[in-house]
């Protein structure tokens, strides 16, 4: 007799349906991020967007970046006034590439080959970065 491969087909169903509703949307990821934080002299407001591209990945960028000094400090090259807001515009767009297995964005530099990784909670719709000194900037999505 020869075996079946009814149950063979039916498992390899199953596992890839269950890997693609494990996966994140694209529309689920994309939105806008804001981040607020503090260290010893300033306040600090991000806004990140993140957009899909037509090729599968997403284009990432701080579209505002604030901060503003908790002390009066006139010698300072910024944040010299307590409590007065500083823009400090937007950053350059960079391409991430999804990491399912992990739920990371990852952004590589063209030129130095460094690798930003970006770490996707969808439950609590939240993004970590960590940056080279070991701060951690946790960003709460705040709109589609």
């Amino acid at each position: 007799m020869k075996p079946s491969k009814g149950p063979f087909i039916i498992i390899s169903l199953l596992s890839v349906l269950s890997m693609t509703n494990c996966s994140p949307s694209h529309k689920d990821i994309a939105g806008l991020y804001a981040y607020e934080g503090e260290n010893e002299f300033d306040y600090f407001k991000d806004t990140m967007e993140i957009r899909p591209t037509a090729d599968d990945k997403f284009d990432v960028q701080t579209i505002a970046t604030w901060s503003a000094a908790k002390e009066d400090d006139p010698e300072r090259p910024v944040n010299k006034k307590a409590g007065v807001w500083n823009n400090h515009g937007s950053k350059d767009i960079r391409t991430a590439t999804l990491q399912t297995s992990d739920m990371t964005l990852r952004i590589t530099d063209p030129f130095s080959g460094e690798v930003k990784i970006m770490t996707i909670d969808e439950k609590n719709k939240t993004i970590e970065i960590t940056s080279k000194k070991g701060a951690k900037f946790i960003y709460h999505k705040v709109s589609q």
